[in-house]
């Protein structure tokens, strides 16, 4: 979660028909030398939730893929003439997924992130962590990895777009021409 930036913010306190307004200035952590100022905060709140949007992104795409690979599994599994359609459709999914996060290493079976490194999801968590977890002006590491990660994260974002769409419409004609029905639906 964001920490509220330094700046003008109003508190509203009321009971029963009696209220009161009372602007205050929230100032940075003292203990950080420079402080923290207004304009600081503010780029470093845009940047958390434009980051926490990307890591939303990624996962509820992932998700989606997920659900449209154990559709198409279903549907091949009750009607064996979307056999080959149902291995493409998966194959090619699998390939996005692996690069949206770690698809091997198992923590409880002794496999270690050592030896399966992260993805794109991993990349993008240390990311939101550095950026909400900064007392101070954001450095220029965090904004060199921010500028970094944006195109991966885009150019990620077309390539799960055209599975969902393009490899599912493909699966899908498949369906209806095999007399399975409409296909995936992608939720």
């Amino acid at each position: 979660q964001p920490r509220l930036p330094p700046g003008m913010y109003t508190v509203k306190v009321s009971m029963g028909s009696w209220s009161q307004t009372q602007p205050f200035h929230l100032a940075g952590d003292p203990r950080y030398q420079p402080p923290m100022s207004d304009a600081d905060g503010a780029a470093a709140l845009k940047m958390a939730y434009e980051t926490g949007g990307w890591v939303k992104g990624l996962y509820d795409n992932l998700a989606k893929i997920r659900d449209a690979k154990t559709q198409a599994a279903d549907l091949a599994a009750k009607t064996p003439a979307l056999d080959a359609a149902a291995k493409a459709f998966i194959a090619s999914a699998v390939k996005v997924e692996g690069d949206m996060t770690q698809l091997q290493g198992d923590p409880q079976a002794g496999q270690d992130g050592l030896s399966f490194s992260g993805r794109l999801d991993n990349q993008l968590l240390a990311l939101y962590s550095n950026v909400v977890g900064a007392e101070r002006k954001l450095g220029t590491a965090i904004l060199e990895r921010h500028a970094d990660l944006k195109p991966q994260y885009d150019a990620m974002a077309l390539r799960w777009t055209a599975v969902l769409t393009t490899d599912v419409a493909t699966f899908n004609a498949a369906a209806v021409k095999a007399g399975a029905g409409p296909g995936i639906t992608i939720k």
